[in-house]
Formats: structure tokens, sequence, C-alpha cells
């Protein structure tokens, strides 16, 4: 027998150990089940363990006393009983199980509990006005908890009329944190400018003026660590500020190098960074906006910032922005909505395979030719993860759970985009979590 043939049958061996291993998981769920009602009492216990380690780890839910214990007198009779295999077992089948299949195992597990409702509400970015109907939202109450459950959003976006003080806002995000029922992005575009979210009005210490990539990387530590602080994860920056026609090769360099180095220094700081815009940032606020660039010319610009992102993995998501490319898309279909911009240049062309949002659809490029219905399905259909700010969160979110239900849209589409959006969510997380889990057990 060769080493062809020994290589094929040690990888069926390990095929089928990992068929074993999820049918032995399945088995040991429905045993959890059916003894469940004679260990309430454990059950309980184990709720306030779940809650208290995912509160350490992922710093996404915070409840407070009276709520555990709401949500443990709620909840004890829908809880499974894991075993310790669920997330590895003896040590032999921890060693088997990469950390990437941990994760898988967890993103599947999350999405397969979910219903249809909550999974399509996942792919919303709200402001907490559009969310809770409110003119200016400064706090999270009654009314937010209300909405978050009938509508658990995948994130939420705060604007500089939402953030009054450190207090304030620390608060009004823990609080937001605390009553979703599944990890919230919180959003926020900071740049460390007078224009930012947070520098605007509370500041934020450590900025200094970005000259080249290395103060651009310290300057985005800096505001990492301020978002951190006050609750955010998810930040709409870099911008790309860079138009071909009045900047030579060395100034494209700069800002290209600018753009990646700030996105890297947020992520090393735990955030979340959004490159903003696909291909570029363009003004949809007036209507229809056309770029006349082909793919050539993107390739020969604005392209090489996306492309050197991914290739040094500095960035987890992209905003596709509402200008129109007909060069490249052959009609006027703007980018975010295009399926020929979303997937085959950003996802196919480039390689991109973090999540992607949508420009903000409330503006007028998309409003006067969609309805928001319209543009929610659309974005999907395109191959887009999250849509940004429609006009209409609730017209949105009815019409493209109806796309679904019609089979306009796959389930399978919608499980897609939320397994990337999961994999940024729990990313890194899961071996802490894991130690935290065993501990609790031991």
């Amino acid at each position: 027998m060769n080493n062809g043939d020994m290589s094929e049958m040690d990888e069926q061996v390990l095929d089928q150990k990992r068929l074993e291993r999820r049918l032995r998981r399945k088995r040991n769920q429905r045993t959890a089940y059916l003894i469940l009602a004679g260990v309430t009492i454990v059950a309980t216990a184990l709720v306030f363990i779940t809650v208290y380690s995912l509160n350490k780890v992922f710093k996404f839910v915070k409840p407070k006393d009276e709520e555990m214990m709401a949500a443990a007198e709620m909840t004890s009779e829908e809880v499974v009983i894991e075993t310790p295999e669920a997330f590895g077992g003896d040590e032999a089948q921890e060693l088997e199980m990469s950390a990437d299949d941990r994760l898988n195992y967890v993103i599947d597990t999350c999405i397969s509990d979910m219903p249809l409702e909550d999974r399509v509400a996942g792919l919303f970015i709200v402001t907490p006005e559009q969310l809770t109907g409110v003119s200016t939202a400064v706090k999270a109450g009654s009314g937010t908890q209300e909405a978050l459950m009938n509508y658990a959003v995948g994130g939420m976006v705060y604007f500089s009329k939402n953030i009054k003080n450190e207090e304030q806002i620390t608060e009004m995000l823990d609080t937001t944190s605390s009553m979703s029922k599944y990890p919230v992005f919180t959003l926020v575009a900071e740049d460390g400018s007078k224009n930012g979210a947070i520098s605007s009005n509370i500041g934020i210490e450590g900025i200094t003026d970005v000259t080249d990539s290395d103060s651009a990387r310290d300057n985005a530590k800096a505001i990492g660590s301020a978002m951190y602080k006050y609750g955010f994860n998810f930040n709409l920056s870099p911008v790309i500020d860079f138009s071909g026609n009045d900047k030579d090769e060395k100034d494209f360099d700069k800002v290209k190098d600018i753009a990646v180095s700030f996105s890297s220094g947020l992520q090393e700081s735990g955030m979340t960074a959004c490159l903003n815009a696909f291909p570029a940032k363009a003004d949809t606020s007036r209507g229809k906006a056309e770029v006349g660039k082909s793919v050539t010319d993107l390739e020969s610009s604005e392209y090489q910032i996306f492309e050197e992102a991914v290739k040094n993995d500095s960035v987890n998501a992209i905003m596709v922005t509402g200008a129109s490319y007909p060069n490249v898309d052959g009609d006027d279909t703007p980018a975010c909505l295009s399926e020929k911009m979303v997937t085959g240049q950003l996802r196919n062309h480039l390689g991109f395979d973090g999540i992607v949002l949508t420009d903000a659809l409330n503006t007028s490029a998309i409003t006067k030719y969609y309805s928001a219905d319209e543009a929610a399905v659309a974005a999907i259909k395109a191959g887009a993860d999250m849509i940004y700010l429609p006009e209409d969160f609730k017209k949105a979110y009815e019409g493209v759970l109806k796309a679904v239900n019609d089979g306009t849209i796959t389930e399978d589409r919608i499980n897609e985009s939320l397994r990337r959006i999961f994999r940024i969510k729990y990313a890194g997380r899961l071996d802490m979590f894991a130690e935290e889990q065993k501990d609790n057990v031991g």
C-alpha cells in the first residue's frame, strides 16, 4: 500500500471520527432535553454561569442582577445542557477540532436556533431613533427594550446628537447591549477629527495630526481605546478620500498607506474597521451620482487601496457607495445595489470575504428611485450583508422578510451573511469562552 493510499485512509478515518463526534453531540443534546425537567435548578445555575461568562468575554451583554433573575426564570425551560464535548470534549478531541471548527460550530448553532424574523433583522444597522421612533435618543429605556425584542437588529449606529458626556453614552450603550437578544454592533463614525462623533463632543486623548502611516496607526489605537471604554465596537472609518484627477501617484500611495495603517490600528485595539466607501466616497445626498471610471481606471487607482487592505487582512468590513459606475456595471444602478459591483468586483475580483455594508439607503440617490423595501431586497440580492440606514426600517425589514418567504431570497442567502457577521462578533474570543466554561464546570 503506497503513501497516497495511506493518506486517503487517514483522511477517511478522520472524517468518520468527525461525523461520529457530530452525531454524539446531537445525541447528548437530545438526552439533555429529556432530563431537563428534573434538573431545573442546575439549568438555572447554568444560565447565571453563561450570562456571567458572556459578560466577561464578549462585553456585549451586561445585565443587572434583576435582569439575570428574570432571564433565568423565562429561559430555564429552554436551556440545553451541553456537555463539555460541545467545546472540544476530551483533550484528544479538542486537539483535533481547530479554532476555525469551533468558531463555525458556535456560528452554526446560533443561526440554527434563531427564528427567521431575527435572522432578517440581524442584517440591519439603524439609529436608535429609527428603532424606537423618538426624535433624539440619549438613553436606552423601556422603548428600546421593547423594540429590540421585536426587531433584533444587527447594529445600532450613533451620531453626535446621541453623545452628551462620557457617563451618558457609556450607560446608553451598556444598557442597549444588555437588552439585545444577540451580540449587537455599536457603531460610530470616528476619525479623530472635529467631525468625529466622539471627538467633536467629549474629545479623545492622544489624537495628533495624521501625516504618515505611523501617526495614522497611533491615532487609530487612541480612538479604539476610547471607543472600547464607552462601549463601541465598530468604526465606520477610515473614509477613502482620493481623486485620481487631482492627485499624483506619490499622494495616492500616501493615502493608501494611511488608510490601511488606520484600519490595522483600529483592529489591533479590538475594533472592527470599515473602509468607507468602495470604490470611493461620493456625494449622493442630492440625487444620483455617476462616476465614469472603468475597471481598468479603478485598478490603477482606488482598487489598490482595497487590494492592500484585503491582502494584509487589515479590514473586516467595507461599505459600498451609493454612486453608480456605468462603465463597470453597464447601467446606472447604485453600486451598493449592484450584483456586478458587490459580488463581481468587490468579492470575486478583489477577493474580499468580510462584511459588506451598503451606503446609507436614506439618501436621495436611493430614495428617488427605490422604495425602502425595494432597496433592501436589491442590496441582499446584490451580495451585501448589512443594510445601513434604510429610509423606512420597518418597511425595509418587512420587504426582506417577504422576499425570503416567497422565495425571492433564499434562507441560505440570509444565513451566508449572518455567518460573516457572527465571525466578526465571535472571532478571537472562543478560547476565552471555552476556558470560562471549563473553569465553571470544574
